[in-house]
């Protein structure tokens, strides 16, 4: 028998190779819980709610047993005198099962390695590797207490065990060190804001804040487009609307010869618009919609539109508040501002006896675009349009009632909408190797969603196909929104993929109810299976609606 004691080159590379294998799986461990943490905004509250409904996934049965069957393992043929080479051989079986069979929480996107990640992943490996080493310790201090197998081996023993316990726990040592980063990361942060708000207290241009439930990109990105038909412009890019995103903006990419700075403001919660508003001092907000987007994060509608509202708080007395007439939500956020006495411009399209200071009228929308009248006291225009769909008819009026304020005439206004494109992955249409797809990822909303559904609706020729996880972050009314949007697909679409098995059970109800085919019904666990799923179904000429894709806190994992 070869003695544990004997310690061949060959013997000692396998027990390398299977230790590396055991670090790679508590490195990548650390790094999806890193991931998560980003994905939640760092916030640890939600981190902590993401681990306890997600528990098993954090601590993973399989990986514990395999590990701890291994670990038990390797102490018996220690005190048994058994060939150790064997358990070389199994141990390192099990670090290639554990490296394979490793499924990454980062599905869908990856982790962005800013700053604030690298200082969350420097301080989680150094608490990781203060786990490993502490139980590596106690474990060799068992081991040579009672003289089983060579230092050699109790090292190497201690080690993977270290790793084991460390990759269980790698969910907790990353809100740990979280938690532990918050005096520093909130240093770092007021300091930020503070050279933001001095460079716009220097910054000679007007800001022109947007913000609401749905719409505000796109009305972002269209406001950006006819101002900048005048003006030198800047504008946030496209998913930078939080305050740190904002504050980087201002410190590295804003200059005094942008007359304008068209700014998309966001929040998962209240005061974070206030915050953003108190050092950009927008001169001109537009408030687009106010609906029930996020209520899981917010609680209560009131507190949604209580939001909303901080951008229309935070202007001048001589600013100018631009708010959507046929948005319900806005009705009454429309009248506190005018009891406030806040100048306002009305937009909408609404045919009725309203006073709107522009109005869209005689819309007519197809698959290739929309063409409308609007109508302002700088007089009437026709506007045509590649962009789909009623809703984006609101985004460009409101974009309309800025640039008109900002001087923009309606000849400039006119060209500029005919030369518009889909701001990215918002009803956005390509047309790639026979088929139509239309890509509305970052819709994530009852009203968009439906909206989307309309303009699939317009598409002729082939089968229509909707690839859907869902409606998320509604809270309570969460499961009767999905199933009306179930319902409304019934009643449009030929194929349904659905992504998500149990994120989408209220779905597949509302489509059970609309009388659509089980058949019809496809459902996949995640993104990625996607496009094998369509392989089988698709055929030139069909029209493909990709709604909402969701971060990977919402994924089913195995």
């Amino acid at each position: 028998m070869t003695s544990p004691r004997a310690r061949p080159p060959r013997l000692l590379s396998r027990a390398g190779e299977s230790l590396l294998s055991y670090g790679v799986v508590a490195a990548k461990r650390h790094l999806d819980f890193v991931y998560l943490a980003q994905l939640e905004r760092y916030r640890s509250l939600r981190l902590c709610g993401w681990i306890c409904r997600h528990w098993r996934i954090v601590l993973d049965p399989r990986e514990a047993f395999v590990q701890t069957v291994v670990l038990v393992a390797g102490l018996v043929f220690a005190s048994l005198d058994l060939p150790v080479v064997v358990f070389y051989i199994v141990w390192a079986a099990a670090g290639m099962w554990l490296g394979a069979r490793g499924c990454s929480l980062q599905v869908s996107q990856r982790l962005q390695f800013t700053p604030r990640a690298v200082r969350l992943s420097t301080v989680t490996l150094i608490l990781a590797l203060g786990v490993v080493l502490g139980i590596a310790m106690i474990v060799q201090g068992l081991l040579s207490g009672l003289a089983v197998g060579s230092s050699t081996f109790t090292v190497a023993i201690g080690l993977a065990a270290g790793l084991a316990v460390a990759s269980e726990v790698a969910a907790g040592t990353v809100l740990l060190a979280n938690l532990l980063l918050i005096p520093l990361e909130q240093g770092i942060n007021r300091r930020l804001v503070a050279q933001a708000a001095h460079r716009m207290r220097t910054y000679p241009g007007q800001v022109v804040g947007i913000t609401g439930s749905y719409g505000k990109t796109t009305t972002k990105f269209i406001t950006a487009a006819l101002l900048g038909r005048r003006y030198p412009i800047s504008k946030t890019p496209d998913g930078v609307n939080t305050t740190m995103g904002i504050t980087r903006v201002v410190r590295e990419d804003l200059r005094d010869d942008h007359r304008f700075f068209v700014v998309e403001v966001a929040a998962y919660g209240p005061g974070e618009i206030r915050e953003v508003c108190e050092f950009l001092r927008p001169k001109l907000g537009i408030l687009t919609a106010v609906g029930v987007q996020h209520l899981e994060r917010f609680g209560t509608p009131e507190r949604i539109a209580e939001t909303k509202y901080e951008l229309i708080a935070s202007l001048p007395s001589d600013g100018v508040a631009i708010m959507n007439a046929d948005d319900p939500g806005c009705l009454p956020l429309i009248d506190r501002a005018r009891r406030e006495g806040r100048r306002t411009i009305l937009y909408g399209i609404g045919e009725d006896a309203r006073t709107l200071d522009v109005r869209g009228k005689n819309i007519k929308t197809s698959s290739r675009g929309s063409a409308f009248c609007v109508q302002t006291e700088a007089g009437t225009a026709l506007l045509e349009t590649k962009l789909l769909g009623n809703l984006n008819i609101a985004n460009i009026l409101g974009a309309v009632a800025a640039a008109l304020e900002c001087g923009v005439t309606l000849e400039e206004i006119r060209a500029g909408v005919g030369s518009l494109t889909p701001a990215p992955k918002r009803l956005e249409v390509r047309e790639e190797g026979g088929l139509v797809k239309l890509i509305d990822v970052a819709n994530a909303n009852p009203r968009g969603a439906q909206m989307a559904l309309d303009v699939l609706g317009q598409f002729g020729g082939g089968a229509r196909i909707l690839i859907t996880p869902g409606l998320v972050e509604l809270g309570r009314i969460e499961d009767e929104e999905n199933r009306r949007l179930g319902r409304a697909a019934a009643a449009v679409c030929d194929y349904v993929v659905l992504v998500g098995p149990t994120q989408t059970l209220s779905l597949r109800e509302g489509l059970r109810e609309g009388g659509f085919s089980e058949s019809r019904v496809l459902v996949v666990r995640h993104s990625d299976d996607v496009a094998d799923c369509l392989r089988d179904i698709v055929r030139q000429g069909d029209i493909l609606l990709y709604e909402n894709r969701l971060p990977d806190t919402y994924l089913e994992l195995p």
